[in-house]
């Protein structure tokens, strides 16, 4: 089988479009200097029962956020093991030093356990700022539980949940080391 110059420019069109952006072509616009990775100190309060962890908070160019805890302190949420967290971000704005706004909400599931614990959906609503350099960032919010039937994609849905825990996630973005 042969193909025509035509046919081997759209196959190069496609898979170029298909291969990731270099960080020169990362968002532009009012909050770009927030996307990256941050390792984020997790403070929860459950009533009074509180804790901390660590986890990685990944902000994308395309509205994305990825969290990965490290399930440190599960006793003070419940015991059931859970999922790594994905959702979604905005920019609310720039403060006039520079400091952006953030909102963010993620969702994750619980699994079932040996106590006979149901499996559900976590879903955690956070607002904050990062610095105007975007190397820390601060969020606070709730996290909450429902069930996994329940309609946990609606802006509402956490008024819904059981809970809420307070939660504070305090970040530094993950620096790159220099290029030899």
């Amino acid at each position: 089988m042969t193909f025509s110059s035509t046919t081997k420019g759209a196959a190069f069109a496609c898979v170029v479009a298909l291969l990731p952006l270099p960080a020169a072509a990362e968002m532009d616009g009012a909050c770009s200097p927030a996307v990256g990775t941050f390792l984020t100190e997790n403070k929860l309060d459950n009533g009074g029962s509180t804790g901390t962890s660590r986890s990685l908070l990944v902000l994308t160019n395309g509205g994305h956020v990825l969290r990965f805890d490290s399930d440190e302190m599960s006793a003070v949420i419940d015991s059931r093991p859970f999922g790594d967290s994905a959702g979604t971000w905005r920019c609310d704005g720039v403060d006039d030093n520079g400091t952006m706004r953030l909102t963010a909400t993620m969702l994750d599931f619980t699994y079932p356990n040996a106590e006979g614990d149901q499996g559900q959906i976590a879903r955690i609503d956070v607002t904050g700022k990062a610095s105007p350099s975007g190397d820390r960032l601060e969020l606070t919010g709730d996290l909450g539980f429902l069930p996994l039937e329940a309609d946990a994609a609606s802006a509402d849905a956490l008024s819904k949940a059981s809970g809420p825990i307070a939660v504070t996630l305090t970040g530094q973005r993950i620096e790159v080391p220099n290029a030899p």
